[in-house]
């Protein structure tokens, strides 16, 4: 029993000894198994560590630059500093263009609270229907949505008081321009952006627009914007200032007398162009129609063209003084020469040459004040071809002026290796050539400038910070002919205007030089016989210049004569400048003392205005009105145009109303026959057609017309309908 309880003993222990071991031996897997873990989780943290740091040194030195890019964008935003737009001035230092302050209005509709408010303000202080501006911020797919632009400050007091961050008010500065229409063609005007759009504005616009600035702001979680103190700002440069040559004054006269006549005589359009022949100053230049620049949904393209250098015409009698000039300067002709004038019908196998005034045997002075187009071809065809085309081209035609105006064409002359004689016939007297108003009135300055041709220019100075950067000085291009020839020439202009067709421009004590121009227009290969480009192009005083000025009708359908209805717009024009420009306050009259001239003005022409206009020019020139008190039309008064009067004098107008009464007692032929009844009906016997039926239509009359020019009588009729007819007997 011993031995096997020995046994048994034994036994046990093997069996401890085995579990010890198995024991041990499942210790180590449980470690085995652990450390493996410990080293996987540990590989894994490296990794980890090695792709942030990877991560990091990608972020912060590889690409640190890109990165601290878009940390600059979400944290500062570049706001541009606009500068100033340059200022227009005209050569007396009026302010004709400036720059205003106005609010844009935009919208985060991100974060637009008050949707609704907004949009009943817009609609209340700008017009904009609510709806429109509704559907705009719904359908909009941006963070900023503008909403109106150009809006007066005080318009949008109650918008800002909104105080909604969804709501961005930017200050926009924009373009006034202080004499609205006047000039507007010639100092052109801005885009919505404020760029250069016509005229100078666009001719010199980087210098007036100036150099954009910036400024770095920060920019919070709630986008609210803060000055960045610690970073650059780069200031604007504002535009620098342009003083033109043209005088406001004048060009508001010029502007106001060919409105009048375009509308009058019926014309389709109308130039005038004005300048110091000694200098080449562009004193004024206008076109009609025009346009408001400050009203941009108004206006055309159109309108906004600068006819004076951007269109061409064959110029017609006004061309004759370059054939006389040539003619004269070479010594092939004298005032004194005789020519067959043919009657007035020069007659030739496949043309006739006609004349409107009929001469015999007559003397050059007489053929050119008579504006003879059969003589004048006679001397075109005594000048040698290249004679003859190198006047034409040293007066300037065919070639640009160089006026700093946009827009300039060249027009264009007949090659003279190709001309043929029939064509050189009417070049003598202004067909077959295509010259710009500029070009025109250019070579006439020449004329008066005792044969010096001098290139226009409209910019007198530049200016920046109150220092001139550029001065412009009259430059002289040639001399084209002679000072004796210069002076013939003037003699024969002034005999036009005193005793040819050009007596409409004519002015008591003041000696106008000038030429009549009535040219048919080129219609579809054909000249029309009812379509007349009327011109009038002269100079005063003619013995000392101080302006050129050349009056250009398109079309007229009242008279087309441009003695008719070029010359009388010319002569208002001069009478009201005379009296209230310095150049002319002390040549009055020589014996008057200084101060005494300064008093004394010329009557302007007033028939067919209305009274307000009237009354407007008349205390411009310091003068009084007085009238019977009805409204109406102008058809008389006292003192007549052209007299020299003080200032304060009082001018009698009489006006007739519209409004007359009809006299059942008429001849059978029922013309009026009592002058009882005619006493009240407007005279105008010895006016020109053109003012004539503007007074009369003015008046609610009809008018039947005989012949043309100036109204030699005048006789009423009353049709079935019982209404007025006067019918005006012209020659």
């Amino acid at each position: 029993m011993k031995k096997n309880n020995s046994n048994i003993k034994i036994n046990n222990d093997n069996l401890n000894d085995n579990s010890a071991s198995n024991n041990a031996n499942e210790e180590f897997d449980v470690r085995k198994k652990k450390f493996w873990k410990f080293w996987f989780v540990m590989a894994l943290i490296t990794v980890g560590m090695l792709v942030v740091v990877g991560r990091l040194m990608h972020i912060q030195i590889i690409n640190s630059g890109e990165y601290l890019e878009q940390a600059k964008k979400q944290q500062q935003t570049k706001q541009e500093i606009i500068p100033q737009r340059g200022n227009i001035y005209d050569r007396n230092g009026n302010l004709l263009a400036s720059t205003i302050k106005n609010i844009s209005i935009a919208v985060d509709p991100t974060v637009l609270k008050n949707k609704d408010t907004l949009a009943t303000l817009i609609e209340k202080n700008i017009g904009t229907n609510k709806e429109i501006t509704l559907n705009k911020i719904n359908s909009a797919k941006g963070e900023f949505l503008r909403l109106s632009r150009r809006v007066m400050p005080d318009k949008v007091d109650e918008i800002r008081r909104l105080k909604d961050r969804g709501i961005l008010l930017i200050d926009e500065p924009i373009r006034y321009y202080n004499y609205s229409s006047v000039a507007a063609q010639i100092i052109g005007c801005t885009s919505i952006d404020n760029l250069g759009l016509g005229g100078i504005e666009l001719r010199y616009d980087s210098l007036l627009r100036g150099q954009s600035g910036y400024m770095i702001m920060y920019r919070d979680a709630k986008q609210r914007l803060r000055p960045a103190l610690n970073l650059p700002t780069i200031e604007s440069e504002n535009g620098a200032n342009i003083h033109l040559t043209i005088d406001i004054e004048l060009q508001k006269i010029v502007e106001f007398e060919l409105m009048q006549g375009v509308i009058n005589s019926r014309a389709t359009s109308g130039t005038i162009i004005a300048l110091d022949p000694n200098s080449g100053e562009i004193l004024a230049c206008a076109s009609f129609p025009g346009y408001n620049p400050n009203l941009q949904t108004t206006f055309s393209s159109e309108n906004m063209r600068i006819r004076s250098v951007a269109d061409a015409y064959e110029p017609g009698s006004t061309f004759k003084a370059i054939t006389a000039a040539a003619g004269i300067e070479e010594n092939i002709v004298k005032p004194t020469d005789l020519f067959n004038g043919f009657n007035g019908a020069f007659v030739q196998s496949t043309y006739t040459i006609r004349d409107e005034i009929p001469l015999g045997v007559a003397d050059f002075q007489k053929a050119f004040e008579n504006s003879s187009n059969i003589i004048l071809s006679q001397l075109a065809m005594k000048i040698p071809d290249n004679k003859f085309y190198k006047y034409i081209r040293d007066f300037g035609f065919g070639l640009r002026t160089g006026v700093d105006i946009p827009g300039e064409i060249s027009g264009r002359i007949p090659k003279f290796d190709v001309i043929n004689q029939v064509d050189k016939r009417f070049l003598g007297f202004g067909y077959g050539i295509m010259a710009t108003p500029i070009q025109l009135v250019t070579a006439y300055s020449a004329i008066a400038n005792n044969g010096r041709l001098m290139r226009p220019y409209i910019v007198k100075k530049i200016e920046k910070e109150n220092q001139t950067i550029r001065e412009i000085k009259p430059q002289l291009v040639r001399r084209v002919i002679s000072e004796q020839t210069s002076k013939t020439m003037t003699n024969l202009l002034v005999g036009v205007v005193e005793n040819g067709t050009g007596t409409r421009a004519n002015i008591k004590d003041i000696k106008i030089a000038g030429k009549t121009g009535t040219a048919q227009m080129l219609i579809s290969g054909a000249y029309s016989k009812s379509n007349h480009l009327a011109s009038f192009i002269g100079y005063y005083p003619a013995d000392n210049p101080k302006i050129c000025m050349l009056v250009l009708l398109d079309r007229p359908r009242v008279d087309f004569y441009g003695g008719s209805v070029a010359a009388p717009i010319f002569r208002n024009i001069a009478l009201r400048w005379i009296s209230i420009s310095p150049e002319f306050l002390n040549n009055f009259n020589e014996n008057n003392t200084k101060n005494n001239a300064r008093n004394i003005v010329y009557v302007p022409e007033l028939k067919g205005l209305s009274i307000d206009d009237a009354a407007v020019i008349l205390s411009d020139l310091g003068l009084k009105s007085k009238s019977d008190g009805k409204m109406g039309i102008i058809v008389s008064q006292v003192p007549n145009a052209g007299v020299k009067v003080g200032k304060n004098t009082t001018i009698m107008l009489q006006v007739n109303s519209p409004m007359f009464h009809i006299n059942s007692s008429t001849t059978p032929n029922n013309e009026i026959s009592s002058n009882r009844f005619t006493e009240q009906l407007p005279d105008v016997k010895g006016l020109s057609l053109r003012r004539a039926i503007s007074i009369l239509h003015n008046a609610g009359f009809r008018t039947t017309v005989k012949g043309n020019g100036t109204v030699r009588g005048q006789k009423w009729e009353v049709n079935e309908n019982k209404e007025y007819i006067c019918v005006l007997i012209c020659r």
